[in-house]
Protein backbone atom coordinates (compact mmCIF):
# COMPACT_ATOMS: atom_id res chain seq x y z
CA UNK A 1 0.00 0.00 0.00
CA UNK A 2 1.24 3.65 -0.96
CA UNK A 3 1.91 6.36 1.60
CA UNK A 4 -0.92 8.96 1.47
CA UNK A 5 -0.02 12.31 -0.55
CA UNK A 6 1.69 14.59 1.47
CA UNK A 7 -0.58 17.98 1.55
CA UNK A 8 1.17 20.91 -0.33
CA UNK A 9 2.42 23.80 1.33
CA UNK A 10 -0.54 26.75 1.56
CA UNK A 11 -1.04 29.40 -0.88
CA UNK A 12 -0.84 32.84 0.38
CA UNK A 13 -4.47 32.60 0.59
CA UNK A 14 -5.37 30.00 2.66
CA UNK A 15 -2.58 31.50 5.19
CA UNK A 16 -4.94 34.47 5.45
CA UNK A 17 -6.15 35.45 8.92
CA UNK A 18 -9.23 37.13 7.74
CA UNK A 19 -10.81 36.89 4.52
CA UNK A 20 -10.69 39.54 1.70
CA UNK A 21 -14.02 41.41 0.69
CA UNK A 22 -14.17 42.65 -2.84
CA UNK A 23 -15.58 45.82 -3.75
CA UNK A 24 -15.14 49.36 -4.97
CA UNK A 25 -14.45 51.54 -2.39
CA UNK A 26 -12.97 55.09 -3.23
CA UNK A 27 -10.32 55.87 -0.68
CA UNK A 28 -7.11 57.93 -0.17
CA UNK A 29 -3.37 56.66 -0.50
CA UNK A 30 -0.59 59.14 1.54
CA UNK A 31 2.65 58.09 0.52
CA UNK A 32 5.90 60.32 0.39
CA UNK A 33 4.37 63.46 -0.15
CA UNK A 34 2.12 61.97 -2.63
CA UNK A 35 -2.13 62.41 -1.28
CA UNK A 36 -3.71 60.24 -4.02
CA UNK A 37 -7.42 59.06 -4.50
CA UNK A 38 -7.52 55.24 -4.85
CA UNK A 39 -10.33 52.72 -5.19
CA UNK A 40 -9.96 49.32 -3.28
CA UNK A 41 -11.01 46.64 -5.27
CA UNK A 42 -10.63 44.06 -2.14
CA UNK A 43 -9.34 44.51 1.69
CA UNK A 44 -9.48 42.95 4.58
CA UNK A 45 -8.43 43.87 8.59
CA UNK A 46 -4.81 43.61 7.55
CA UNK A 47 -4.13 43.82 3.59
CA UNK A 48 -5.76 45.55 0.32
CA UNK A 49 -5.37 45.83 -3.26
CA UNK A 50 -5.15 49.32 -4.24
CA UNK A 51 -5.79 50.96 -7.77
CA UNK A 52 -3.40 54.15 -7.93
CA UNK A 53 -1.55 56.71 -9.66
CA UNK A 54 1.25 56.39 -9.12
CA UNK A 55 2.30 53.86 -7.59
CA UNK A 56 3.90 53.55 -4.31
CA UNK A 57 7.52 52.00 -4.04
CA UNK A 58 7.56 48.25 -2.73
CA UNK A 59 8.55 48.64 0.75
CA UNK A 60 7.06 52.30 1.12
CA UNK A 61 5.22 53.66 4.41
CA UNK A 62 1.94 54.33 3.62
CA UNK A 63 -1.87 55.36 4.85
CA UNK A 64 -4.90 54.38 3.68
CA UNK A 65 -8.09 56.06 4.69
CA UNK A 66 -11.62 54.20 3.45
CA UNK A 67 -14.66 56.33 4.49
CA UNK A 68 -17.29 54.62 5.70
CA UNK A 69 -14.32 51.44 6.89
CA UNK A 70 -11.36 53.06 8.88
CA UNK A 71 -7.98 54.62 8.51
CA UNK A 72 -4.97 52.66 8.37
CA UNK A 73 -0.75 52.79 8.73
CA UNK A 74 1.21 50.39 6.35
CA UNK A 75 3.50 49.78 3.41
CA UNK A 76 3.70 48.47 -0.23
CA UNK A 77 4.17 44.80 -0.63
CA UNK A 78 3.54 43.93 -4.04
CA UNK A 79 2.27 45.08 -7.32
CA UNK A 80 -0.72 42.33 -8.52
CA UNK A 81 -1.58 43.63 -11.73
CA UNK A 82 -1.22 46.79 -14.00
CA UNK A 83 -1.47 50.22 -11.57
CA UNK A 84 -2.38 47.73 -8.70
CA UNK A 85 -0.73 47.41 -5.16
CA UNK A 86 -0.59 45.22 -2.34
CA UNK A 87 -0.67 46.89 0.61
CA UNK A 88 0.11 45.27 4.28
CA UNK A 89 -1.85 46.99 7.06
CA UNK A 90 -0.85 47.44 10.24
CA UNK A 91 -4.11 47.24 12.17
CA UNK A 92 -4.21 46.57 16.00
CA UNK A 93 -6.02 43.26 16.93
CA UNK A 94 -8.63 45.29 18.99
CA UNK A 95 -9.57 47.18 15.66
CA UNK A 96 -9.49 44.63 13.36
CA UNK A 97 -13.19 43.01 13.66
CA UNK A 98 -14.70 46.35 13.78
CA UNK A 99 -12.77 47.36 10.65
CA UNK A 100 -14.04 43.83 9.38
CA UNK A 101 -17.61 44.43 10.21
CA UNK A 102 -17.57 48.40 8.27
CA UNK A 103 -15.59 46.97 5.04
CA UNK A 104 -18.83 44.43 4.88
CA UNK A 105 -21.27 47.05 5.07
CA UNK A 106 -19.13 49.27 2.48
CA UNK A 107 -18.92 46.44 0.57
CA UNK A 108 -22.66 45.68 0.02
CA UNK A 109 -22.83 49.25 -1.11
CA UNK A 110 -20.48 49.24 -3.50
CA UNK A 111 -19.67 45.74 -4.86
CA UNK A 112 -16.58 44.98 -6.97
CA UNK A 113 -18.00 44.77 -11.05
CA UNK A 114 -18.43 41.43 -12.66
CA UNK A 115 -16.03 39.84 -15.12
CA UNK A 116 -18.75 40.13 -17.29
CA UNK A 117 -18.73 44.21 -16.81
Amino acid sequence: MSEPAEKPPATPAERRLFRRIGARLEGRLVFAGVDAECLVHDMSATGAVVEVSPLPALCAELALDVPGVGFARGRARHYPGEGLVGIELDVPAARRDRITDRLILAAFRSPPLSENG
